[in-house]
């Protein structure tokens, strides 16, 4: 009897853990089932472990130089990092503060210094605290494309060149823009012909002595309505095609009357065009300040007199602010100065392209 007991103690009690045995099994298989996936886990633990290899990447390091300094000295630099030229330091320190608040990281300190021309960063991640950094621009490599430059030739009235020479654009081996008066059907389709990109140059009323060719066309003062405006623009513009702006030819009347202005903003925010101002100086326009606030896409610029100095302040202005307008008249100067653009803009690593793309 006792025996048939133990018996059953036995099968029953082996039967009881088999049971529990099978439901830890199964827990443990169902709980592996219910984690979320690794992979992007461990990418995102890769990106913090990996910040300062990603932060050198995203600023293009060119070399990395480590000072001699006591270790004891915790204000000390301990790396210094190359970056090449034609970007901005402000730029730069954009780019690290977001990349290394993408690898999970924090920024302790971020401070322009040398005029401009480098940075000091301190920063953390998961390796801890890592060294101070100076980031250095160097002046002798530059950065491809850091910067744009649109090149603008203005057709005046009597331009013979376009006319008569149309041949002479193909010099120029880079993308540009031929501002042409609405008021000359011949120049336009001189222009449409040479397949080059145009910019409408729409007159506007002006105290100036015009010729009776622009007064029979010109914007005036006094119009009734935005969509009086709106009906004049799209008559002229639709000789170009498809514009996405124009630029102002003359204009020091109907640009320094307030009613008149105000209705432009209007309908250039009603069409998305954007619009250039190029009166002469000291004329009342859309101001940048009003442009901003309408989220106007517009600039105020002159017609310069063509010369070698005017090039190089040009290339100055896009390496320091990231874009430029180059605007020559069209002369055979002009194009001569001009044939050599692209090799010195490259070397700076600016991108010479259209106005559309700089406005």
């Amino acid at each position: 009897m006792l025996h048939k007991i133990s018996l059953k103690i036995l099968i029953g009690t082996a039967v009881f853990l088999l049971a529990v045995l099978l439901g830890i099994n199964l827990g443990a298989t169902f709980g592996k089932k219910s984690k979320p996936q690794e992979p992007a886990l461990e990418a995102s633990i890769s990106d913090a472990l990996l910040l300062n290899k990603n932060l050198k990447n995203v600023l293009n390091v060119h070399k990395e130089i480590i000072p001699r300094y006591s270790k004891a000295d915790t204000n000390a630099i301990g790396e210094i990092w190359l970056v090449p030229n034609g970007m901005s330091i402000p730029n730069y320190m954009l780019r690290a503060a977001r990349e290394i608040e993408r690898c999970k990281g924090k920024v302790h300190l971020m401070k322009e210094i040398r005029n401009g021309r480098a940075a000091l960063l301190k920063y953390e991640g998961e390796q801890g605290i890592y060294p101070l950094t100076e980031i250095r621009i160097i002046d002798s490599l530059w950065q491809p494309n850091s910067s744009k430059l649109a090149v603008v030739l203005a057709v005046r009235e009597r331009n013979k060149i376009l006319s008569n020479n149309p041949e002479i654009l193909d010099k120029l081996n880079f993308p540009y823009n031929l501002l042409i008066p609405s008021s000359r059907p011949e120049l336009l389709e001189a222009g449409k012909k040479a397949k080059v990109n145009i910019i409408p140059w729409i007159p506007m009323e002006s105290r100036e002595n015009i010729y009776n060719a622009e007064k029979k066309v010109q914007i005036p003062l006094g119009l009734a309505s935005e969509k009086e405006l709106a009906k004049r623009l799209e008559k002229i513009l639709k000789q170009f095609g498809k514009p996405s702006g124009f630029a102002a030819f003359n204009g020091e009347d109907f640009l320094v009357h307030p009613a008149s202005v105000e209705m432009l903003g209007n309908t250039l925010l009603s069409k998305k065009l954007w619009f250039w101002d190029l009166s002469k100086r000291g004329i009342a326009s859309l101001s940048p300040m009003e442009c901003l606030k309408k989220e106007l896409r517009c600039r105020k610029d002159y017609l310069d007199i063509e010369s070698e100095e005017q090039i190089k302040k040009t290339l100055r202005t896009a390496r320091m602010y990231g874009s430029a307008i180059l605007l020559f008249e069209l002369t055979e100067k002009s194009i001569m100065l001009l044939e050599k653009l692209p090799s010195i803009a490259e070397k700076q690593g600016t991108r010479l392209t259209l106005a559309e793309e700089v406005f």
